[in-house]
């Protein structure tokens, strides 16, 4: 076993300065995790002009007052560019939104400003409406007035025009000012033109279904008809008067919405629609303005064709096939270089996702990365100094850095230095960097790196937490007799009692992949955790064997199998954890929400390793999810029912051991309040105890400071009843 115990700075990691005296110890509260007390206005919405050297960004000032301010990395001199009194005219807070479309908003990351081609405008898209910035005169104009719900606004490639969507239906305005005009035609709350569905923006990562060609004569988009998908009611019920919300969503086995690809003439607004076509098409990308270029994906996730659409008569030609025994993981490529002659492509076939140069007509041309490692996204491409920046986790299994390598695959480098995780926002040549930096015991932090005069730009340094006298957490590696890794994270007490047994809570995910454990700030759960640690409590947390490590090699050993292969893993960790002289094996409970709140009531069903357990959101039946994600994992319901019904937590029901806590939103689009009461009538008519607690309104997280202090309190008092 290898054990990894991070002491490495956590004298600066937690924030004791070594200049001064040690703080008072002052203990953590729910109320100061949740109540607002640790909150840090953190610059919002980087995003580089279109020349490289300016980054513009939102800031939040002790008063609550948000500006929109701009750094100049050549000179590092800020300015700001829109004042708080500005903002809240062109872009006004969004309270009037509902609790779902605030949740998208944050969940999704919709943006509210982008830069105009040329550098010197901005496009303001808030609350429907949308302005045109100048930043050299301080003029606004209002394009398409008489619109009041315009989305997904976009610059045209040459600046003379802004696209967006409305009703459905895509439109574009001049970028000087003026009237809107309407392209495509049709558009409804069944038919939806440049619009993605709720199942392609949450399982596809699709924020946006339509592209501009580089000539602005073109615009590529997805039609998606959601005529077959059932509906699902999501009923809001603290009105006088209850409304109901039909959303179109399809669970597994369910048909999904009928996708196909258009290209419409700017100019005329005609509309040639693609060769070729799928049941699911989660990209599209122009490789020069003449092709469009479509990822095409077959129902079982296993097949995809990349197919090349000509925008004057829709005719296609397929340039590669990717097939995997399992799934196929969509990345965000290709991305194309020369101006369109060639492009790098993100595979698995290796078991490792990896880079790969091929030319337009699919020829491979190498391989561009290799080896036991993840190449997770290409950053960007410094076409003029021959080099291609991506993120990988190469020098640290846990960890996320940003590296350079040779376009012939040769000298590589690592780009970022400090361990932990680096999110990275390059510039259009990749010659500077924002790099939103943390570790686990290492708050985020925000730096602008100039990579041409090797210099940094501080933007945001979190405020210290070593008064609250956080512990470090320890790492370890186990491998089972079968010879899989299953990794562990432990905080423990400090100046635990000799001869003391602690009870211990474990926190889980156990969806391939998708590890808990990273080196990475935790947030608010890790402080929670850090709470119960220091109300005598051991946390743990566990990745089973298709998480512990990247890769997906790894993950696919949870195919068809999610659920008991993480709980023959939690069994051996469990083990373990029982072996400890610390803690009490009599006394463990597991929690986790959404693909957690599963892992946990589906080990509370099929095994005996808990005593207690808090499901948040919980899938409890896989037939009750959507489709994409979980027949990728799983498969049609139809032709392995054997393998739904053993993962169901609802059929399970009567062999709950322990004492189990549901929690759920009752508009929680994502995993539906369906999943939560059939569990709970399953539990009632198996004569079962259990806890219940429904947050109104609320979605697939608990926002809000007296939801989430009501939330923690009501988990701990849970856990405190049941484990000690």
């Amino acid at each position: 076993m290898r054990i990894l115990i991070l002491l490495a700075g956590c004298v600066i990691l937690f924030g004791i300065s070594v200049r001064g005296t040690e703080q008072p110890r002052s203990p953590l509260t729910l109320e100061t995790i949740f109540g607002g007390g640790l909150y840090e206005p953190v610059p919002a919405e980087l995003r580089w002009s279109p020349d490289g050297y300016r980054v513009a960004y939102f800031l939040t000032d002790s008063g609550e007052e948000r500006s929109l301010w701009i750094l100049d990395v050549r000179t590092g001199e800020k300015s700001r560019a829109l004042s708080s009194e500005q903002i809240q005219k062109f872009l006004p807070d969004e309270t009037s939104l509902s609790e779902r479309a605030r949740a998208a908003r944050n969940r999704y990351g919709t943006p509210s400003y982008s830069w105009a081609p040329d550098g010197a405008r901005l496009l303001l898209a808030g609350s429907g409406r949308l302005f045109v910035y100048n930043l050299d005169a301080g003029s606004v104009v209002q394009l398409a007035p008489s619109k009041s719900d315009a989305l997904d606004a976009k610059f045209s490639p040459d600046g003379k025009w802004v696209s967006f969507i409305c009703n459905h239906d895509i439109w574009v305005a001049p970028g000087s000012g003026g009237e809107g005009k309407q392209l495509t035609f049709g558009g409804s709350d069944l038919l939806l033109h440049g619009v993605p569905d709720w199942v392609y923006e949450e399982e596809f990562d699709l924020h946006s279904a339509y592209e501009w060609a580089p000539d602005s004569r073109h615009i590529g988009f997805l039609e998606l008809d959601e005529t077959p998908v059932p509906a699902y009611p999501l009923v809001e019920q603290l009105s006088l008067q209850a409304t109901v919300e039909m959303q179109r969503y399809p669970k597994a086995g369910d048909p999904s919405p009928k996708a196909r690809v258009g290209i419409v003439a700017v100019d005329t607004a005609r509309t040639v629609w693609s060769e070729g076509g799928a049941e699911y098409i989660p990209r599209l990308r122009w490789a020069d303005s003449r092709g469009l270029v479509l990822q095409l994906l077959n129902r079982a996730q296993n097949r995809l064709e990349l197919m090349e659409v000509d925008a004057e008569n829709g005719r296609g030609q397929t340039i590669l096939i990717e097939q995997d025994p399992n799934w196929l993981d969509i990345g965000d490529t290709p991305k194309f270089l020369a101006g369109g002659k060639r492009f790098l492509w993100l595979s698995s076939r290796t078991g490792y996702q990896h880079l790969y140069l091929y030319e337009r007509n699919g020829t491979l041309l190498r391989p561009i990365t290799r080896g036991d490692w993840v190449a997770y996204e290409i950053a960007e491409v410094d076409e003029a100094g021959g080099w291609i920046y991506y993120v990988s986790n190469q020098a640290e299994t846990i960890g996320r850095d940003l590296y350079r390598i040779r376009l012939d695959g040769s000298g590589g480098e690592r780009v970022s230095k400090l361990p932990g995780t680096h999110q990275v926002n390059m510039n259009p040549q990749g010659t500077a960097y924002v790099d939103s930096f943390s570790s686990l015991v290492r708050k985020q932090e925000i730096h602008v790196c100039d990579l041409v005069a090797h210099r940094e730009k501080e933007l945001f340094l979190p405020k210290p937490l070593d008064a609250f006298d956080l512990v470090p957490p320890e790492i370890s590696e186990r491998i089972t007799p079968d010879g899989a890794t299953v990794r562990l994270l432990l905080y423990k007490p400090k100046n635990m009692t000799a001869g003391r047994k602690y009870p211990a809570l474990v926190y889980v995910y156990g969806m391939p992949g998708t590890p808990t454990i990273q080196d990475a700030w935790p947030g608010n759960r890790g402080l929670f955790h850090q709470f119960l640690v220091q109300q005598g409590f051991v946390v743990a947390q566990i990745d089973d064997r298709t998480s512990s490590i990247p890769g997906h090699k790894y993950a696919v050993a949870g195919h068809h199998r999610v659920g008991p292969v993480a709980a023959a893993d939690h069994a051996f960790a469990v083990q373990y954890l029982k072996s400890l002289p610390y803690i009490d094996g009599s006394a463990l409970g597991i929690w986790g929400w959404s693909g957690g709140g599963f892992t946990t009531a589906y080990d509370m069903t099929h095994t005996d390793l808990f005593k207690a357990g808090v499901a948040g959101a919980p899938v409890t039946d896989w037939r009750l999810y959507d489709s994409v994600y979980t027949e990728r994992y799983m498969g049609l319901p139809s032709e392995v029912p054997d393998d739904y019904s053993r993962t169901s937590t609802v059929a399970a029901a009567a062999e709950l051991r322990g004492r189990l806590l549901l929690i759920y939103g009752t508009l929680d689009d994502n995993v539906h309040p369906q999943n939560t009461v059939q569990l709970a009538n399953a539990l009632i008519r198996a004569r079962k105890q259990f806890d219940l607690m429904e947050y109104p309104n609320k979605t697939h997280g608990i926002t809000g400071t007296s939801e989430n202090i009501h939330l923690y309190t009501m988990i701990y008092e849970f856990l405190e009843r049941h484990l000690r």
